[in-house]
């Protein structure tokens, strides 16, 4: 696919992609980290810089796209469906970036953020299983993919019940510099806590600024208790318009948040990653999940790089 040429090109101008006060490479362990840290820059680029002459009998095929693929953003989580019961689903845990773009260039970034760390797996793979998904066919799971997929909702529910165990203590959160701090910001505690009318709110920290698309905003961490006694860690992450809004314009914010869940939670229900005004700010609330999918970053074992291989072409 002539994508392909394009992102090997890409692969060797990355590090030049600059905007004012944009850090990624100084902040950046290695071109892989870097990478998957720079969606807007990417969209951005993509729309001003980029020759796309190449790939112009691709770009008429629009479409919502992931924005920011990589293999980081793909795993199961226990969501509501139409049968009101909570499955396991592999979805889509981080659409921030999501939108309306031409199929081939969201295909693009895949293989760049694959290709920057497995060069190993194939690309006609991505290719197809790529292509398969956009027809709407099924791909069963690699045996590779065992461990993650076999997950159940008890025992998901048991490593989110352990994570909030891990990070705090009967009075609320334990701060960590760097971590999980105090929480101080413009947004005061009463405006927040009106978000969780029904739940019991214990503590609230502050996460520090990460890179890349939640380097900006604020990123809240809400200890919640339900009226079973049972405790929730909930995140609150600023709302920014999406990566993609930087090649095209996207709808208006409601019609856009209905159109991305139907693409990658269809028939599954919202709730619990949803946008909400709190004192004049617009966030992203979701529960602290429980981070399944380990990838095998820094591995160079035959057994790792399978198994990313083999999520690079389900996740595609």
């Amino acid at each position: 696919m002539k994508a392909l040429v394009i992102s090997l090109s890409l692969l060797l101008t990355v590090p030049a992609w600059g905007a004012e006060g944009f850090r990624q490479a100084e902040e950046s362990d290695n071109l892989s980290q870097f990478i998957r840290s720079n969606a807007r820059h990417y969209w951005n680029f993509m729309r001003s810089e980029a020759d796309l002459s190449v790939l112009k009998a691709y770009l008429a095929h629009v479409g919502v796209v992931a924005g920011d693929p990589h293999l980081g953003n793909f795993a199961p989580l226990p969501l509501l469906g139409r049968s009101g019961r909570r499955n396991m689903e592999f979805v889509n845990v981080d659409f921030d970036d999501a939108g309306r773009a031409p199929f081939v260039l969201d295909f693009v970034r895949f293989v760049i953020a694959v290709e920057a760390t497995f060069p190993e797996t194939k690309k006609r793979s991505l290719e197809a299983a790529y292509i398969q998904g956009l027809t709407g066919k099924a791909m069963s799971p690699p045996s590779s993919l065992a461990e993650i997929m076999n997950v159940s909702v008890s025992e998901y529910d048991q490593l989110v019940e352990d994570h909030v165990q891990k990070n705090t203590d009967r009075d609320g959160f334990l701060f960590e510099a760097g971590k999980i701090e105090p929480y101080r910001g413009p947004v005061t505690r009463d405006e927040i806590a009106k978000v969780f009318a029904r739940k019991k709110v214990l503590d609230f920290a502050r996460r520090p600024k990460e890179r890349g698309g939640s380097a900006e905003g604020l990123r809240i961490w809400v200890l919640v208790e339900e009226s079973s006694g049972l405790r929730r860690i909930v995140e609150l992450k600023e709302y920014a318009a999406p990566g993609v809004s930087l090649y095209q314009k996207q709808p208006a914010l409601d019609v856009w948040l209905r159109e991305v869940r139907e693409v990658f939670w269809p028939g599954l229900d919202g709730s619990s990653y949803d946008l909400v005004e709190i004192g004049g700010r617009t966030f992203w609330i979701r529960p602290k999940g429980a981070g399944l999918v380990d990838i095998p970053y820094s591995s160079k074992k035959r057994k790792k790089i399978i198994f990313a291989s083999d999520l690079a072409s389900f996740d595609a």
